[in-house]
């Protein structure tokens, strides 16, 4: 067999005072940040919103007593101008008080973002939010089964987000309770696009940890089999298209390592030729494509989404209508600006419109150049890099920069926790990375499959 060379992985030292503590904290935190209906829905608003800023000063405390400077010194400058805008957006904000409740809710998951690239190794990192996904999955699968086979039926939620005693329309359900009938499941998370979106990142952390031997073979493969089966019973189309680009980064990755500068370019001319011609024929042929995969043209109303909130861009696009993150109920002009079937949406279903409607042209400006640059950090870091672990900082970034074309989650929650966590961990020094190797990733890869 061909000599491969062994890559010795690096972790925090579990013996370190506070560790089992900051790992409690991350846990907690990144299933808050996952999901928050599951806690919402169970213990109501106020004790969700309380242990949301408990956990934000902890961790903030934690992060100051480990050398805060260092970390704060790698915060890009298209990251810190971003939150600068966002806060900056209150002076000429439609809702200035709203701006600034949802300000400190983008602070308190910037603030567990700054915590876990202080307190965690890039390995480290995979394993909390691969055990939090595996927890999700598997407490989604058993959650349903309960539904279908023992309740027979729709679960509400134990605190109501709706006004009166029957749902309004079956997405104010915690779970419709229709995995029998062969309806998209929504799990514990409450909605069955977020548990797509879970599922999809979780795949692509499975699959890595599968390839560096992070936890036992059996217990990898369970857990890909629980979010193939997660996302094949939401059957999200934009899950799908963002699992398959990730796929062709992949593979491009792959196939460039170890060639010189002028081949590797080479395949990054024809990768992008090839995303350019993709994108025209999804675009000019999109109702087609879309009824193909058994989908509405009008990719299930976002169409008409879309066209309201470029109205309210027009009205005002360069400044915005200053920051709020999500939409909040009763706050003008969102409230009532999107119904679908007696549901009230509150969000563009599109991270960057999302962004141009709340910090007008320069706020958009700023996000999307935060972003080009981030890709092309995270791109140097897995492509040169010959341990198949810094693969899923940039798999997952692609994966969401792709779903949040249908979704504004990148600017929330888990997605912004995961896109600060890159921006920043991504400038530490190369000695900070595991040691190289003298094998290519493809190669590692082939071998490890071979082997029982």
């Amino acid at each position: 067999m061909t000599p491969i060379t062994q890559l010795v992985p690096v972790v925090a030292d579990r013996h370190a005072k506070g560790y089992w503590l900051k790992v409690a904290l991350a846990y907690v935190g990144i299933f808050i940040i996952s999901a928050g209906d599951t806690v919402r829905y169970g213990i109501g608003w106020v004790p969700w919103g309380t242990l949301s800023v408990g956990l934000s000063l902890v961790s903030l405390v934690v992060f100051l007593r480990s050398k805060p400077t260092v970390t704060l010194r790698r915060m890009p400058n298209t990251l810190i101008a971003l939150l600068a805008l966002m806060l900056l957006s209150t002076f000429w904000s439609f809702y200035p008080k709203y701006t600034l409740v949802g300000y400190a809710g983008t602070l308190i998951a910037t603030f567990f973002a700054l915590f876990l690239v202080a307190s965690f190794t890039w390995r480290d990192l995979l394993g909390l939010f691969s055990n939090t996904f595996r927890f999700i999955l598997s407490a989604s699968i058993l959650f349903e089964i309960y539904a279908a086979v023992v309740v027979h039926g729709p679960i509400a939620p134990i605190f109501k987000n709706y006004k009166g005693d029957v749902p309004p329309s079956g997405a104010y359900y915690w779970t419709q309770g229709t995995l029998l009938k062969g309806s998209r499941i929504q799990g514990i998370v409450g909605n069955a696009n977020l548990l797509a979106y879970i599922s999809m990142l979780a795949v692509i952390m499975f699959l890595v940890q599968f390839a560096i031997r992070s936890a036992a073979r059996w217990i990898t493969v369970v857990s890909l089999l629980m979010a193939f089966a997660c996302l094949a019973l939401t059957r999200s189309a934009g899950i799908g298209i963002s699992m398959v680009v990730a796929g062709v980064v992949l593979l491009v990755a792959l196939l460039s390592e170890g060639h010189d500068r002028e081949t590797r370019h080479r395949y990054y001319r024809v990768a992008w030729t090839g995303f350019g011609i993709l994108f025209f024929f999804g675009v000019v042929y999109r109702d087609q494509l879309f009824t193909w995969i058994g989908k509405s043209p009008d990719m299930t109303g976002r169409s008409d989404i879309w066209k309201a909130v470029l109205g309210l861009i027009g009205q005002r696009p360069i400044q915005g209508w200053g920051w709020i993150s999500y939409w909040m109920p009763g706050v003008k002009p969102y409230e009532g600006l999107i119904v679908r079937d007696n549901v009230t949406y509150y969000q563009a279903h599109n991270s960057y419109l999302d962004v141009w409607l709340q910090l007008g042209i320069f706020g958009f400006l700023i996000f999307v150049a935060m972003l080009v640059f981030l890709f092309i950090k995270l791109w140097r870091m897995a492509a040169r890099h010959t341990s198949p672990l810094y693969l899923w900082p940039l798999l997952v970034f692609v994966a969401l920069l792709v779903q949040n074309l249908t979704e504004s989650r990148m600017i929330v929650e888990l997605g912004w926790v995961l896109v600060v966590t890159f921006a920043i961990k991504v400038n530490e020094p190369a000695e900070k990375l595991e040691e190289q190797g003298t094998t290519t990733k493809l190669k590692r890869l082939s071998l490890a499959l071979k082997r029982k």
